[in-house]
């Protein structure tokens, strides 16, 4: 632009100093002409008023003012030359610069096609993201619910178990009691088998020292017959022994009779208590097994969050690359534009050089033709006064 405006002041400041001459010139050429044409009639007076010296001096100085027509002229010609070359530069540059402008905005295109991609894929990204995540949720809250349930059952059995051991407790305690009575049944019975021998024994002992009742008043029938009397007693005491070890063992059967319905139930709390645990382990492997998908899931979408922010990263550079491309196109077309406006500029004022030398030219030969005329004019009136 600097140099544009240089060249508009110089051609301006060239054109106005021509047109001073070329006014400056043409009044001389005419005052000339008028001169010429007014006296080429009258010879007499011609003869007094224009000598040969004079048209001579106006012939040359005719000659002088077409040839600075002339130098004018040719100082147009270069100056039109030189603006069809920088005009010719400038549509090179314009043409340049227009195919980078191109070469850019495919460019810019291109990456504008790439972010809409990108975009689209991050958009996809983010869906699938958020959908993982939402199931995760989803088999995370499955799970809680699961462990829940796991946990009152868990609890169910827990509280089956402790019934059922405390009614086997109790049980046990019952069933120590009927042991306890029978083996001190079986005890006393068997002291009383013992006790009976030692009478049977007795008996027959006495028996044969009596003769078989022949003879009670021997004497060795009366040391066995308190023999047999103490065994007698001591048989009665077992006997009495035995009547409360039955009573005691009856109550102890009683007692365990009464345990049996609740032996019974214990065994179906028990039943009770293995389900619930039983159901304890499946929901508790269930909400192990959503737990697992769960965090496979979480693990795929931090995955693809990571995705994401490389896709956020690969955006941001794209669109640099786009920003960049678009300001570079539209900075080369401005300067094609601007090349293209300063070639027609200067192919203008070439046209206006070449049309002012045209002029200058015309004037210039148009100038010689009248001083030649006017020379000739002369020596046709100088040889007419001759012979006179």
């Amino acid at each position: 632009p600097r140099l544009f405006k240089q060249q508009a002041m110089v051609a301006a400041r060239s054109e106005k100093a021509s047109v001073v001459k070329v006014s400056a010139a043409a009044l001389s050429v005419i005052c000339f002409i008028a001169f010429v044409y007014v006296y080429g009639n009258d010879s007499a007076n011609r003869s007094e008023l224009l000598s040969p010296l004079q048209v001579g001096r106006y012939a040359v100085r005719a000659e002088r003012q077409s040839a600075d027509y002339d130098e004018k002229a040719e100082r147009q010609i270069a100056f039109a030359t030189d603006n069809d070359n920088a005009a010719s530069s400038e549509r090179d540059l314009a043409a340049k610069e227009e195919s980078r402008a191109r070469n850019s905005a495919y460019l810019a295109a291109d990456m504008k096609a790439t972010i809409d991609k990108v975009l689209e894929e991050g958009r996809d990204q983010v869906n699938q993201a958020t959908k993982l995540k939402s199931k995760a949720g989803h088999l995370q809250e499955m799970a809680a619910g699961l462990l829940a349930n796991a946990k009152n059952e868990k609890e169910s059995a827990a509280a089956f178990k402790a019934k059922y051991y405390k009614t086997m407790d109790d049980y046990s305690k019952a069933v120590d009691k009927i042991d306890t009575a029978t083996r001190q049944a079986q005890s006393i019975l068997d002291q009383m088998n013992a006790q009976s021998l030692v009478l049977a024994q007795i008996a027959t002992q006495y028996g044969v020292a009596t003769n078989h009742g022949m003879d009670p008043d021997a004497a060795a029938a009366v040391a066995l017959r308190q023999q047999l009397q103490e065994a007698q007693k001591d048989l009665a005491a077992i006997t009495a022994q035995k009547a409360k070890a039955d009573d005691d063992t009856g109550v102890a059967r009683k007692l365990a009779d009464q345990y049996q319905p609740m032996i019974i139930d214990a065994e179906k709390d028990k039943e009770d208590s293995d389900f619930h645990f039983q159901q304890f382990a499946q929901l508790t492997s269930q909400a192990d097994s959503l737990q697992n998908r769960a965090d496979a899931l979480i693990s795929r979408a931090d995955t693809i969050d990571g995705l994401i922010q490389s896709t956020q990263l690969e955006l941001s550079n794209k669109r640099k690359d786009f920003e960049h491309y678009k300001n570079r196109a539209q900075t080369e077309m401005a300067i094609s534009l601007q090349a293209e406006d300063k070639e027609a500029l200067l192919r203008k004022q070439a046209r206006q050089a070449r049309f002012k030398a045209a002029l200058l030219s015309d004037k210039a030969r148009r100038l010689r033709a009248l001083a030649q005329k006017g020379v000739n004019n002369v020596m046709e009136s100088t040889e007419q006064i001759a012979p006179a």
